[in-house]
């Protein structure tokens, strides 16, 4: 797991990130979230359509200002992550494309706030699976998939596509 402190917002408390692969509970997670069960405060996302972890940062920064400014169209800040992900204003779209479906096994945990080593053990405790390093999220990725999620088009080389990416989710409710 790791914690980052958003320069912009650093009252609100570090970003706790976690990967995990091979993860069993995902129907059950699924059920929690759609109940808005309080005991799951964090947002969990497909892991296979983030590029790395500045593109989630970009979508926590996003969700985070939205919530300081009243501006959140989703349940809580951590969902709002997710629906911030997503290139378009759907929200609906966004949940399908970005957040956690029935069959993941391959699992983004995102947590704002707490402290780093209780935010682990909480995750731990709900997340039945293989807690891995935050590098092999590039193994991960399916470029193929983020490219027709942000319609970046024939782009090869990931950089390009992670400002492609960046763009479009910043010009989302712009254009």
């Amino acid at each position: 797991m790791e914690s980052h402190t958003l320069e912009l917002y650093p009252e609100r408390g570090q970003v706790h990130i976690a990967l995990f692969r091979n993860i069993t509970n995902a129907p059950e997670l699924r059920q929690r979230l759609i109940a808005q069960d309080t005991t799951l405060a964090c947002a969990l996302v497909e892991a296979n359509v983030i590029m790395n972890v500045f593109h989630i940062l970009l979508a926590v920064n996003r969700a985070v200002h939205d919530e300081q400014n009243n501006q959140i169209k989703s349940h809580n800040v951590h969902s709002e992550i997710v629906v911030d992900l997503s290139s378009t204003p759907n929200i609906t779209q966004s949940f399908r494309r970005f957040g956690l479906s029935a069959e993941t096994k391959d699992l983004l945990v995102i947590k704002i706030g707490g402290d780093a080593s209780e935010v682990e053990k909480e995750i731990r405790e709900n997340i039945k699976g293989e807690l891995v390093p935050l590098s092999q999220l590039e193994d991960l990725r399916d470029i193929k998939k983020i490219k027709k999620y942000y319609q970046v088009g024939n782009e090869e080389n990931s950089n390009a596509i992670l400002q492609l990416v960046a763009s479009a989710m910043a010009l989302k409710g712009h254009v």
